[in-house]
């Protein structure tokens, strides 16, 4: 029989969906501003180094993206069974989901040391970028251990709805990136100036220590007992191959998500100039951090949607999903017509001249669009992974990238347009992804 304690059942009004999310759009908010800082703070080593940002930035944002796909999944099964109340369940399922991140972990290390590089001449790109690349990425790659499991520790926190805890660990990591930041890159107290490379260093301790701080918390907070939990270390064949076969479309889903990406910067390294790659990389930071809310809302669409369904509610599915709209729209609208008002401003903390700028502003009509776009798809995307349905969630992004690579590569291989047409391939993307998922929870919502 489980223990009687807080309920862990979610509340669907606009406030209680409000209060999940807040904690988690800042908790996420945090990578991205760190991986804005080293922007900035490259931005003013060079246009070069600000170009190279967007190559190691990507890279390290596929092998991420395999973390977050395994982390909405466990976080997808873990919310379903706190809606069902059953406690004893939940660490189970995250313990199994910690040993696959440690697999993962070793896999993407080693495909960095043997694979980045020849990967980069094979795509043709300058033996001067290479190296830079290559170097940035055997130190960066290492901070992946830490990423995956400060990952799923907030996944845990978000399924037993402590999410202001997640504030604490994300806090400390953005300021610790910012002083390492600044500290490695352009030296002093007795560390000389390591300039691109610092960046790389300072991004790994940000994150060992953003785990430590939130493992603290689990711990000082005592949150495995007062949700009447086990002890962390058995091992279930039966469950690591449901964590495996729940996440891995995710996984995979994610990654070929982010691949795509990366590949559409190789191109833009092959064919436009440093600044026009340093304007798009500044495009990458604006769509981090519009997408950290877009993200957090699509999580707490995930764990909402998940427990209504564990409790047997998905007549409440449709207008929920409605409310999550409602506010992630509205807020998504505000930020785009602050963008639009003032992008000189924006722009101006990369440290760029006034070239830069004007280059950089006429994205920006083209990014922003596409930003309201991938608010509304996010929502109906983590509509579909909260019923379980990966499998079709893979699908609809294998269609989405096509159709995406298909864009690009004719824009930017084959008629060399403008930067600019180029980022409309967020258009093609999103809109696909919107289509399929809408498509999927009609049907599904009309169903039983």
């Amino acid at each position: 029989m489980e223990a009687v304690g807080k309920s862990l059942k979610v509340d669907t009004t606009i406030k209680g969906i409000i209060l999940l999310t807040l904690p988690i759009s800042l908790a996420r908010l945090i990578p991205e501003l760190n991986f804005l800082f080293n922007a900035i703070f490259l931005g003013h080593l060079g246009t070069k180094e600000l170009a190279y940002a967007a190559l190691t930035g990507v890279y390290y944002l596929i092998f991420a993206a395999v973390g977050y796909g395994l982390s909405n999944a466990i976080l997808s099964m873990i919310s379903r069974q706190a809606g069902e109340n059953n406690r004893s369940s939940i660490i189970n399922t995250l313990r199994h989901g910690f040993i696959v991140a440690g697999i993962l972990s070793a896999i993407a290390i080693f495909a960095t040391f043997v694979l980045l590089d020849p990967i980069l001449f094979i795509v043709d790109i300058k033996q001067e970028d290479v190296i830079a690349v290559s170097t940035f990425m055997k130190i960066r790659i290492f901070g992946l251990i830490f990423l995956y499991a400060y990952q799923l520790s907030n996944s845990y926190l978000i399924c037993i709805q402590e999410t202001k805890w997640l504030l604490i660990g994300s806090f400390v990591e953005a300021a610790a990136n910012i002083i390492f930041d600044y500290w490695f890159i352009f030296g002093g107290f007795g560390i000389q100036p390591m300039g691109f490379y610092g960046a790389a260093w300072a991004s790994i301790l940000s994150e060992v220590i953003g785990f430590l701080v939130v493992t603290l918390v689990i711990s000082i907070k005592k949150f495995s007992i007062k949700y009447d939990l086990p002890t962390f270390w058995n091992y279930n064949k039966k469950l690591f191959i449901q964590v495996l076969n729940q996440s891995g479309p995710l996984m995979g889903q994610y990654a070929l998500s982010i691949i795509a990406w990366w590949l559409f910067y190789i191109m833009l390294n092959r064919n436009y100039s440093y600044q026009d790659q340093a304007a798009s990389q500044t495009m990458r930071n604006l769509f981090g951090i519009s997408g950290v809310f877009s993200w957090a809302f699509g999580a707490t669409t995930n764990t909402v949607i998940s427990n209504l369904i564990g409790q047997g509610k998905k007549a409440e599915v449709r207008l929920t999903i409605h409310k999550i709209l409602l506010i992630s729209g509205g807020g998504m609208l505000l930020f785009i017509i602050f963008v639009n008002l003032f992008p000189h401003l924006v722009f101006s903390l990369f440290g760029q001249d006034a070239n830069f700028a004007a280059a950089a502003t006429s994205l920006v009509r083209v990014v922003t669009s596409a930003m309201l776009l991938l608010t509304i798809s996010v929502i109906w995307l983590n509509s579909v992974v909260a019923t379980g349905s990966t499998k079709y969630v893979f699908v609809a992004e294998f269609a989405s990238i096509v159709a995406y690579l298909i864009y690009t590569y004719y824009v930017i291989e084959v008629k060399q347009y403008s930067v600019a047409t180029a980022w409309m391939s967020e258009w093609i993307y999103w809109g696909v992804m919107f289509l399929m998922c809408y498509c999927f929870m009609r049907k599904w919502m009309r169903v039983g």
